[in-house]
């Protein structure tokens, strides 16, 4: 008596489950390879326009915030505590005035505080 084996699934081989694997690993890479691509040609494209960094030693630090970000500059607090200067003054930057970079580009402003 011979046996009919029915199945609603073919039976898959070894082969047929290699090559799906290979397809997946080579489909999951070419996105990786595309999105790293892409954050690289954005990062050329949008780099931003070079500005010359104002001085902003002297003033207090609304001013020199209101200042930096007009320009298109991020600001960065460093408090100084018992600076000679007045509470609330710009003791000194980094980069100095004068200084070209390219937006959005960090500007450190060294401002007086109280003990």
């Amino acid at each position: 008596m011979a046996s009919v084996v029915s199945s609603s699934q073919p039976q898959r081989t070894i082969g047929s489950w290699l090559k799906r694997l290979v397809w997946r690993v080579m489909f999951v890479s070419l996105l990786v390879v595309a999105f790293i691509t892409g954050s690289i040609a954005t990062c050329y494209v949008t780099r931003g326009e070079r500005v010359t960094v104002p001085n902003v030693v002297g003033k207090t630090e609304p001013e020199a915030r209101e200042i930096l970000e007009k320009q298109g500059l991020r600001v960065v607090i460093i408090e100084v505590p018992n600076a000679p200067e007045p509470v609330g003054t710009v003791v000194r930057q980094n980069p100095k005035a004068g200084s070209v970079v390219r937006r959005p580009f960090p500007v450190k402003i060294n401002v007086s505080r109280p003990q």
